[in-house]
């Protein structure tokens, strides 16, 4: 099944254009397609990363949870839909804490935290995504930059004293 995107603005408003998963070389200059990264925080303070499949790019390094949000979809839903499709995690409407933005060439990508309760949990990881989950201390997660995928840990830099401080 083909997955579609409806291109935005720099502003993020929708721009009618719909777009091809697989063709982000031909996405126009000026329009770009939306991404979400959520990262998990537990009560202990302890951040969740999961680790990509070897079938999929970057394979085996390691990120948060994320992914494009498809043709139809708001960010916030998307973001819940990804957290759920890679993790099991099922956050509800309005749980979800809005950190920012980050442009890149053709996407633009909203990042989310949500706090959970990591006793509650029993991860149930995507196969075809996700290969193994951990959780870590902002303190030890600079042991994994380097095993990360760069683009989210550039990000997670951007954003690490919101994440923590929540």
């Amino acid at each position: 099944m083909t997955e579609l995107w409806e291109l935005v603005d720099i502003n993020k408003k929708k721009t009618g254009v719909i777009h091809e998963r697989g063709k982000e070389n031909s996405i126009p200059h000026g329009m770009y397609h939306m991404v979400v990264d959520i990262w998990v925080k537990n009560l202990n303070g302890e951040i969740l990363l999961t680790q990509r499949s070897p079938k999929k790019s970057y394979g085996l390094l390691w990120e948060c949870s994320g992914g494009s949000v498809i043709l139809g979809e708001k960010c916030e839903e998307a973001a819940r839909r990804e957290l759920f499709e890679e993790t099991g995690i099922k956050a509800n409407e309005n749980e979800l804490i809005y950190i920012g933005d980050t442009v890149s060439s053709y996407w633009i990508t909203e990042t989310y935290l949500y706090k959970i309760n990591a006793e509650d949990i029993n991860l149930k990881l995507q196969e075809e995504e996700v290969v193994d989950a951990i959780w870590i201390s902002p303190e030890h997660i600079e042991s994994k930059k380097d095993i990360m995928v760069d683009s989210v840990w550039k990000r997670y830099c951007r954003y690490k004293d919101v994440i923590n401080n929540i």
